[in-house]
């Protein structure tokens, strides 16, 4: 899977807005970074039943459904109210950090150890009454279509200065990749969406399960 991919150009797209409740710099993306992080560590088997249990969306994790096995002590008073989408977020980023390294080179991780987890990126699943659905198809797009720009942001720290000037150069992608379902999604849940949509293409396509990464195009004028 090439970092570069000969994309189609789609022009008119208008910019890409962000849900007024993410305008400031901090980001619950660091809270579920940081427990993802210590799960991943402490125990990779849990980290991934957590990806296969937790709802695609919702606000704040049910940890009663969950469990930690090993990493039981990752759960603190400070990450215990993390929303579904910063978890599943930063589980999926440390899993990508310590298995992929970068996005579009061979894994450094076994093929039949890579995790595995259900995504709504068919193409048919998307629809303007299904915000969920939307939201990943959306991100899948990006993370295809602007493989660099997904990889920096996977590697950006989330609410910094990086992040936001990263999410800025990705605007074109995420409003030609939003095509005319129209929804304004959080920083959160956008950030979380691409990175797991980036880990299920990787495990996808070195698994043999896809056999080109794409539907991909680039915006006109536009460099990824």
């Amino acid at each position: 899977m090439g970092k570069r991919l000969i994309l189609a150009g789609l022009l008119g797209a208008a910019p890409f807005a962000f849900a007024a409740a993410e305008a400031k710099s901090d980001s619950p993306f660091q809270a579920g970074a940081a427990i993802g992080r210590c799960i991943v560590k402490a125990d990779r088997a849990a980290a991934v039943g957590m990806l296969k249990a937790l709802p695609l969306g919702g606000d704040q994790v049910d940890w009663s459904s969950l469990s930690l096995g090993a990493a039981s002590g990752c759960r603190t008073a400070e990450t215990s109210t993390v929303s579904v989408a910063a978890l599943r977020g930063g589980i999926a980023q440390e899993l990508f950090k310590r298995d992929f390294v970068e996005f579009g080179v061979q894994p450094q991780r076994a093929l039949y150890d890579l995790a595995k987890f259900d995504l709504p990126v068919e193409k048919n699943t998307m629809g303007a009454e299904d915000p969920t659905k939307t939201l990943f198809l959306t991100a899948d797009c990006v993370a295809r279509s602007n493989p660099n720009g997904t990889e920096r942001l996977i590697k950006s720290e989330a609410g910094s200065d990086q992040e936001q000037k990263i999410f800025e150069s990705l605007g074109p992608w995420l409003s030609a990749c939003q095509g005319a379902n129209r929804m304004a999604y959080g920083k959160t849940d956008l950030r979380s969406a691409i990175v797991q949509a980036a880990y299920h293409v990787s495990q996808r396509y070195w698994a043999g399960d896809m056999t080109y990464a794409g539907p991909a195009f680039r915006p006109e004028g536009a460099r990824p």
